[in-house]
């Protein structure tokens, strides 16, 4: 996504590309997926969530067998909704990606019961069949059987692929809307997770399209996808970012360019609106995020004592797109549109 207002900026390259190493992640402490609770400590139930501030407290982990032992997510009429379950749905690309990639381990289970204006509630309960099992049981727990997790999150790691730092890895995502599976190079120190590029990701619904993609449809997209997908173009795309200078003058009009886009999206103009160029209207930060992304530069900037790169920038972007701290649907999407701003503006031809 581009904004007419601003001309593309051009960075300076650096005298020469070097590999990427640990040192050069300085936001290893802002994994905040690993402060994620489990749901329960058992496949039978759990106990209510207790509301909180912010995604913390409404963003749990949780098994695969407790996950097969949810309801499924269906509409008015008792269908299934997307055309297959959350559970189904992760096996499914587990399967693939072990049929076309060899090795793979899911590492990392998530829903959550955030809010969402448009999709309601992330996890739907059965009121009768829950005061049932309680009366029976004894307890105030909720049990999987009467719940419907409706925004599942699963990371499922390509361990044949692999560098001291980055690791090949699927994202699988399911929602009310439809289903995601997006690919790329995940940090092992902070956990960020890449989106390099539109071929990364597939997803059912979106581009002002209100018809779904069939299931049988998306998962030859999904094959496709993986097929296609090389580790070390990621690695090279990143090694490519760190060759890129970023001074401080260019990091504030970066903010302002991300604030500008952030603007037009939310906009209720639609003068403002049409500033926009190219399909969707998915901002890559909302203003939350940018404030909390200028903090990650500043930062940054101040322990690196001088210029930042432009990988530097993008680990402050992806950052932000965890399950602990942000609605679900918006995070691959968003991740993406990142990736598109700065290809665009660097011209990296990702």
């Amino acid at each position: 996504m581009t904004i007419t207002v601003n001309p593309m900026g051009v960075g300076r390259k650096a005298p020469a590309i070097p590999e990427i190493s640990n040192e050069d992640i300085l936001l290893s402490l802002a994994d905040e997926n690993k402060r994620v609770l489990p749901i329960s400590t058992n496949d039978k139930d759990f106990a209510p969530l207790v509301p909180g501030d912010g995604y913390m407290a409404k963003t749990r982990g949780i098994t695969l067998a407790q996950l097969q032992a949810s309801s499924d997510l269906t509409d008015r009429d008792g269908n299934m909704l997307n055309g297959v379950n959350a559970y189904t749905l992760i096996g499914k690309v587990a399967g693939m990606a072990r049929e076309i990639h060899a090795d793979c381990t899911i590492t990392d289970l998530f829903v959550a019961d955030n809010k969402n204006r448009a999709l309601g509630n992330g996890i739907a309960i059965n009121k009768q069949l829950t005061e049932m099992y309680q009366q029976k049981h004894k307890t105030e727990n909720i049990p999987f059987a009467a719940t419907t997790f409706n925004r599942v999150f699963c990371n499922i790691a390509l361990t044949r692929y692999q560098t001291q730092t980055h690791v090949a890895n699927i994202v699988v995502a399911y929602n009310q809307r439809g289903l995601q599976v997006g690919v790329g190079a995940n940090c092992y120190a902070c956990r960020n997770q890449t989106i390099l590029g539109a071929n990364r990701l597939v997803s059912s619904y979106g581009n002002g399209d209100r018809t779904q993609m069939p299931v049988d449809e998306f998962m030859k997209a999904v094959r496709l996808m993986l097929q296609g997908y090389r580790f070390v173009d990621d690695m090279e795309a990143l090694k490519k970012m760190q060759g890129v200078t970023i001074s401080q003058d260019e990091m504030t009009q970066i903010v302002g360019e991300l604030t500008a886009i952030r603007v037009c999206c939310d906009s209720s103009v639609q003068k403002v609106r049409q500033l926009l160029s190219g399909e969707g209207s998915v901002y890559p930060l909302n203003q939350s995020q940018i404030n909390r992304f200028m903090e990650s530069l500043l930062l940054t900037a101040a322990n690196k004592q001088g210029d930042l790169t432009l990988y530097d920038v993008y680990q402050s972007a992806t950052m932000l797109y965890k399950v602990a701290s942000m609605d679900l649907p918006n995070i691959l999407p968003q991740n993406q549109a990142f990736v598109h701003f700065i290809s665009e503006r660097y011209d990296l031809g990702i």
